[in-house]
């Protein structure tokens, strides 16, 4: 019987825009009309995210104000006690000139994701804030942040590069935007199968 993955997402849109693209996957949306205002200790965050596999959340989400970046802090820590892996997916903010501060806070949390997404704008603009090129920006996040899967789609031209504990992979997607190749490869890679043979086979189905 093959496994249904399941999928917890909490933020703006860019993580709505994933979770529709989760065909065969249950997904679990915290909506919250307002993350500028609500109360972030009503989040049942260990009942939402146990048995899921994969946590989605954005960078932007935090900028919204205090209590969405408590939720979003939170919810990573019981991610780390309930399992399910955090995927954090970097996008330009409203006000571009904030990149910064959201990319400061995935830099203090570094250790608790798993997967982090870019897309070709904002690994240019975050290499940028570094100081780096984009192919040592990814080099550089995977090997001193430690994160288990670091992926740019749009770079280099036309394709997708995976950094991962064991090597580096790259296709061309199928999908016909970043949030849809997302959200198919995160249903895809639970099914796939470990190591690098199973990144190849997930990516290559999106």
């Amino acid at each position: 019987m093959e496994t249904t993955v399941r999928i917890v997402g909490f933020g703006d849109s860019v993580v709505s825009e994933v979770l529709d693209s989760a065909d065969g996957g249950s997904i679990d949306r915290i909506d919250i009309p307002d993350l500028s205002d609500f109360s972030h200790g009503k989040i049942d965050w260990r009942g939402r995210l146990e048995g899921a596999h994969w946590l989605v959340l954005s960078t932007s989400s935090i900028l919204e104000g205090d209590n969405a970046k408590s939720a979003q802090g939170a919810s990573m820590t019981f991610a780390e006690f309930e399992g399910p892996r955090t995927v954090m997916v970097t996008d330009i903010p409203s006000d571009p000139s904030r990149l910064a501060e959201a990319w400061g806070f995935v830099i203090e949390r570094i250790r608790q994701i798993h997967m982090l997404f870019f897309t070709k704008e904002t690994l240019s603009a975050i290499a940028e804030i570094e100081e780096m090129t984009e192919s040592e920006l990814l080099s550089e996040i995977r090997l001193r942040g430690m994160t288990p899967q670091v992926i740019a789609y749009g770079y280099p031209k036309n394709t997708v590069s995976i950094e991962h504990s064991l090597g580096n992979y790259s296709c061309n997607p199928k999908s016909d935007s970043a949030s849809q190749w997302l959200g198919k490869y995160l249903c895809e890679l639970p099914l796939r199968g470990p190591g690098s043979e199973g990144i190849k086979n997930a990516a290559n189905r999106c």
